[in-house]
């Protein structure tokens, strides 16, 4: 991978710093970054000037330690009792607290190829990651559900849902499934839905109890990844926020947030545009020799290619996400975001002249 694609400690991987991309290979202008997933709708008007606002009326004191009106907002987006909800600085934060809140010893099981953050997660709890892959190209990366049979010795499970990079996305009755499977055998369930936005009607927020955890982020669909905002939905708050920080979130983003999620016309508008957007780019895709898509339910598209073709569209200026480190996946496969029909249109034509 070129060094522009961010390796964090602990084996993390994630999309690409188009800053540290561009000095890498010398390219000022026009960069096309197809490596991070976020909205291309951008964020709500209205949680921009919600930001503002708070940036120069808020920044001079501390944040309400409770979060109060960004509960209720969050609560009432995700449909559950605002007493179930911990917001966390990033979803990333939510996925920390509930392996270290969970009060478990043993092994995490990590449901490869997935979220390279599950396994830091797990260590900064004191477990031990074991992974084992679930989804597989021949299979269409369809979840292999027998995978969870075997649970010895394992005391906590994430599930990503829809699943980051493969696309793919369990219904949420077979989530609610796999989740009754594995409290069975004594272990709890950490479902990651930082992606579900995109897909409604997979959510399994409110189901939450003291072996079900769901972690969501609102920075993707809301198309705000600089302010790091989501929330953990648990059954015990008080629990979790005893592992958390002071005022992990800030007033400027708890600010935007809580505005975010109550532009329903914006929920609506992402919903139907992202999944129009995703389906031409994935039929766009398809028509290419060489490359093989696959049909995902999120703002992203997992693709199997030649290899080393990310890296030669890194060298034009389009970024995509190079998916060499996934467990189960390795050289050939990448991952794009759904963007603009101008900015697809630019990345299919890139590939075509790579091919």
């Amino acid at each position: 991978m070129l060094k522009g694609w961010a390796e964090h400690p602990g084996g993390r991987h994630h999309g690409a710093h188009g800053a540290a991309v561009s000095k890498l290979l010398d390219v000022s202008t026009g960069l096309l970054d197809f490596s991070q997933n976020i909205n291309p709708l951008g964020a709500p008007e209205g949680a921009i000037d919600a930001a503002r606002r708070a940036l120069y009326e808020e920044s001079g004191r501390y944040p309400d330690p409770g979060y109060p009106r960004l509960r209720e907002a969050l609560a009432a987006y995700l449909g559950v009792s605002s007493d179930k909800i911990v917001p966390t600085n990033g979803g990333a934060e939510a996925l920390f607290l509930a392996a270290l809140s969970a009060g478990v010893e043993g092994k995490a099981l990590i449901l490869e190829p997935t979220f390279s953050e599950y396994a830091a997660a797990a260590r900064a709890a004191g477990l031990e990651p074991v992974r084992r892959v679930v989804r597989r190209p021949e299979d269409g990366f369809r979840f292999d559900s027998a995978a969870l049979e075997d649970l010895e010795g394992i005391a906590l499970v994430f599930l990503c849902n829809p699943n980051n990079p493969t696309g793919d996305a369990l219904t949420r009755a077979e989530v609610l499934e796999v989740a009754d499977g594995v409290r069975e055998r004594g272990a709890v369930l950490v479902v990651d839905e930082a992606f579900a936005d995109f897909t409604p009607g997979v959510s399994v927020a409110g189901e939450v109890d003291t072996g079900l955890y769901v972690a969501r982020s609102f920075t993707k669909f809301f198309a705000i990844p600089g302010l790091r905002l989501g929330s953990l939905v648990c059954g015990d708050p008080g629990n979790v926020e005893s592992f958390q920080p002071s005022w992990s979130v800030n007033s400027v983003a708890a600010a935007a947030g809580t505005v975010a999620v109550q532009d329903q016309n914006f929920v609506d508008a992402s919903i139907s545009e992202v999944a129009r957007l995703r389906a031409e780019l994935f039929e766009a895709l398809r028509t290419l020799p060489g490359l093989t898509p696959f049909a995902g339910a999120a703002n992203f598209l997992l693709v199997h290619g030649p290899q080393g073709l990310s890296e030669r569209l890194a060298r034009r200026g389009v970024l995509v996400r190079g998916c060499a480190p996934f467990v189960g996946l390795g050289p050939g496969y990448f991952r794009v975001a759904v963007r603009g029909a101008g900015e697809n249109g630019r990345l299919v034509a890139a590939i075509r002249e790579e091919l």
